[in-house]
């Protein structure tokens, strides 16, 4: 008589394995697409949040110097009537006591300052000044630098030599006869500190950039003098852009370029913002309340399968053990009546068929 191996592989236990696996594959699919959906939802909901953040900071921020620009204007279509007695104590109250405007002057086209906030200045030839040549031309917005004709005279007040950004404006007489440019030097503290502030309210870093890429006011102490992103050359087009860039830092944050800062009538300055944030810093609780749901439906529906099978092997597996065993009583000699089992119709037939042979063999 031959004998065969007998497998180890039961019904039941066939059965629970093909649950696990179903339930590991069904589990994996479903993790990969929720995560990557998750991962979709993040980057869209980052891309509004900083984007509407850096937008509303560059808005709020030109709007601003749109305030002291719509000063500079209106002074300048007031000083044809101004002597420049009467027009001293005007510029003093342009540059006032908040620190906001540094110097407010008038240069006749020659380049001699006849009129200045507490006369600083007046009398020096500024023909040579960017703010000057560039305001003889039509309305100008400059970029930030230090401080050259005011450097000794404000030195005492300052530990830093101090910047400006510079707006100027021509102005004309009787018969549009260019008579002289009025320029402001604004403090490049107030704007920074603006920035910062700005910052710090909306939980995230701004760095202005001027056409030439130099970083001329950054939040964070860290960023260096000069950056180069891609996204930078995008906004450099016109186009603004978001998106994960590595800054120099090495570190991955998500970035958004505002590719022109200004608004209403104020010059352009031909500056970029840049907004970004630390994705660490940014935690989305949608993505991750659906991440961890998933989760949990995920248990649910394991524990419901593995329940379904524990109850399938009760009731219909469990059975055919056991007319298995009787079977194999009676092939042995023994004389047993099998059982009868009804789970289904197979095995009703099955057991009534064992038990017409036992009796035959009787």
């Amino acid at each position: 008589m031959s004998s065969r191996t007998q497998t180890p592989i039961t019904l039941p236990g066939a059965l629970t394995g093909l649950v696990l696996i179903g339930i590991l594959l069904f589990s994996g699919a479903a993790y990969v697409l929720v995560r990557d959906r998750v991962g979709t939802f993040q980057e869209a909901a980052m891309e509004q949040a900083v984007s509407v953040r850096a937008a509303g900071a560059a808005k709020a921020f030109a709007r601003a110097l749109e305030q002291d620009w719509q000063h500079l204007a209106a002074i300048a279509t007031e000083i044809t009537a101004l002597d420049t007695t009467a027009l001293r104590p005007v510029l003093d109250a342009a540059a006032g006591p908040d620190q906001r405007i540094s110097w407010a002057g008038l240069a006749r086209p020659d380049g001699e300052v006849v009129a200045a906030s507490e006369g600083l200045l007046e009398g020096a030839d500024v023909g040579a000044r960017p703010w000057f040549q560039q305001g003889l031309q039509g309305d100008f917005a400059g970029d930030m630098h230090e401080a050259v004709l005011l450097a000794d005279l404000m030195a005492a007040e300052d530990v830093a030599p101090p910047r400006f950004l510079d707006m100027s404006i021509p102005v004309e007489g009787p018969g549009g006869r260019m008579t002289g440019v009025l320029g402001f030097h604004i403090n490049a503290a107030w704007a920074e500190e603006y920035l910062a502030d700005m910052a710090t309210a909306l939980e995230m870093d701004l760095v202005l950039i001027n056409a030439n890429g130099e970083v001329m006011i950054g939040t964070d102490p860290a960023i260096p003098a000069r950056i180069d992103l891609p996204s930078l050359g995008t906004a450099a087009a016109g186009v603004a852009g978001a998106g994960y860039e590595i800054w120099p830092d090495d570190r991955r944050y998500f970035t958004t370029v505002i590719p022109d800062v200004t608004h209403g009538a104020l010059p352009p300055f031909g500056w970029r913002l840049i907004g970004r944030i630390d994705p660490g810093d940014f935690p989305i609780t949608p993505g991750h309340d659906l991440l961890r749901t998933a989760g949990i439906v995920f248990a649910v529906t394991a524990a419901a399968f593995l329940l379904a099978a524990a109850l399938f092997i009760r009731l219909y597996l469990t059975p055919v053990g056991r007319l298995a065993q009787n079977a194999e009583r009676i092939a042995e000699g023994h004389e047993e009546y099998p059982a009868e089992i009804r789970a289904t119709a197979e095995l009703q037939r099955l057991s009534a068929s064992l038990a017409r042979l036992e009796a035959q063999r009787n």
